[in-house]
């Protein structure tokens, strides 16, 4: 067993504020970091070895009381639950032909190579939500799958088949099954839900849209920042509608994730930073290639980091 290596719990922007970031790969990280709204706000954690070794507290004292005047004090610890997290590889090659980079210049491959970065940015956010280790084990489990330990599953529903609207209620239930939650991960699709619930006077006192300083629209909801993914693109969008809610039904309904992302809550772990390495043209003559390599992973260290809600359809929001 190897024990991480303390080194200090960093988004990718932040990451890349620093010196010591490889200009060759900086371009790159800042592409990779730009393809989705989560990979804006994760924290990542490197490792010292493949592996990542915690203790998760179970279970409190169960002992521990008032005592009277020479009486001796109670005694007892808490449960604490070691794990393991595993970091799983990334590799991918992005061959451009020598021709058409004489015929359309550098920029053609760089196009070629931003378009491999939004690829890698949809299946990292993609597994991080619903990769399945026991259905491909190159894969980490993602969010999804670790939600059915600790009662980390809320059904929106509550047991009707099909699924149900959006309850903001069970919104405010699955925050407050999070401990300091800090985003909502919430379905592509719903972003137009959570504008017209905006303009609704019922909801809105609730459901706040803002503009950042470029004047692009951000909504929260609770106070926490809501996700929804990427911009519209060639890629599927994030959350999909494709769910059967718990009580059965057609597969019509998605899940929304209370998330608190922080050190020693949910975030990603590395052996290093994501490397974007141009290998030139290869011996054949023909092909300039870029290789992408990451050895990844994430740990959900607190039990109540995360919540999911699931079983909700594609309807106006509900009180």
């Amino acid at each position: 067993m190897t024990t991480p290596f303390l080194t200090p719990v960093m988004t990718l922007p932040e990451y890349l504020k620093g010196s010591d970031v490889d200009d060759a790969n900086r371009p790159y990280i800042e592409m990779f970091a730009a393809s989705s709204d989560v990979m804006q706000v994760l924290p990542f954690e490197n490792l010292g070895g493949a592996t990542y070794d915690g203790f998760r507290q179970t279970g409190l004292p169960n002992s521990m009381g008032f005592r009277g005047v020479n009486q001796p004090s109670t005694s007892g610890a808490g449960v604490l639950t070691p794990f393991q997290e595993a970091t799983y590889i990334v590799d991918h090659d992005i061959p451009v032909d020598r021709a058409v980079v004489r015929r359309g210049g550098e920029r053609r491959r760089a196009i070629e190579e931003k378009g491999g970065v939004a690829r890698l940015g949809e299946l990292w956010v993609n597994t991080f939500l619903k990769g399945d280790n026991t259905q491909n084990a190159k894969v980490f489990n993602g969010l999804q799958k670790r939600a059915a330990r600790f009662g980390r599953t809320l059904d929106n529903s509550q047991g009707t088949a099909g699924g149900a609207a959006l309850s903001l209620y069970q919104m405010d239930y699955a925050r407050q099954n999070t401990h300091e939650p800090t985003h909502w991960i919430v379905p592509w699709a719903m972003l137009s839900r959570f504008i017209q619930a905006a303009r609704n006077t019922q909801i809105s006192g609730f459901v706040m849209q803002t503009w950042d300083g470029v004047g692009m629209p951000k909504m929260s909801y609770a106070g926490l920042p809501i996700l929804f993914g990427y911009e519209k693109d060639l890629h599927p969008p994030i959350l999909p509608f494709a769910e059967v809610a718990p009580a059965g039904g057609a597969p019509v309904t998605s899940s929304i994730y209370c998330v608190s992302f922080k050190e020693g809550g949910l975030r990603g772990i590395q052996l290093a930073p994501i490397e974007v390495k141009d290998m030139g043209l290869l011996e054949d003559g023909i092909t300039y290639n870029t290789h992408i390599s990451w050895d990844v992973g994430i740990v959900d260290e607190h039990q109540f980091c995360f919540t999911r809600l699931c079983g909700l359809t594609n309807a106006a929001i509900v009180a």
